[in-house]
């Protein structure tokens, strides 16, 4: 019975260990600024710039101009987005295909990122330029 009870208790204690939370898990961000991680360029006025992100591995939003979704992954503080699909909508302004196009790249490769509060920071895979969201509620 001890025996019983010490293999239970070893495997309810790994488990617990392999199944940590995923922090964006239903979450809704908006685009606050993007770019160079020291030289942030503020997110271009009156444009719904957002990203959500859902229990099952989905993510979805819109980068300025375009809808795009696709698959994710959280392991720590790495995240893994793709492979992306987005619409081919042509961009009201150069800014907007700015914001739009950095988005996209950044997105679409293996990033980390940090949440501090009710901000998101994501960060390209050597940390020189990230975007950073602000939680919706």
């Amino acid at each position: 019975m001890k025996r019983k009870l010490f293999w239970l208790l070893l495997l309810t204690l790994l488990l617990s260990a392999c199944t940590g939370k995923n922090p964006l898990s239903d979450t809704n961000w908006t685009l606050v600024s993007y770019g160079e991680t020291d030289a942030q360029t503020a997110a271009v006025p009156d444009t719904e710039a957002i990203i959500s992100f859902d229990a099952e591995g989905i993510l979805s939003g819109n980068v300025g101009c375009n809808q795009f979704s696709g698959t994710y992954e959280v392991s720590g503080d790495k995240l893994v987005a793709g492979p992306l699909m987005a619409t081919r909508m042509a961009c009201a302004n150069d800014a907007l295909m700015q914001q739009e196009t950095t988005l996209m790249m950044l997105l679409s490769n293996s990033n980390t990122f940090e949440i501090e509060g009710d901000m998101l920071t994501i960060l390209s895979e050597n940390g020189n330029t990230s975007t950073v969201w602000e939680k919706m509620e």
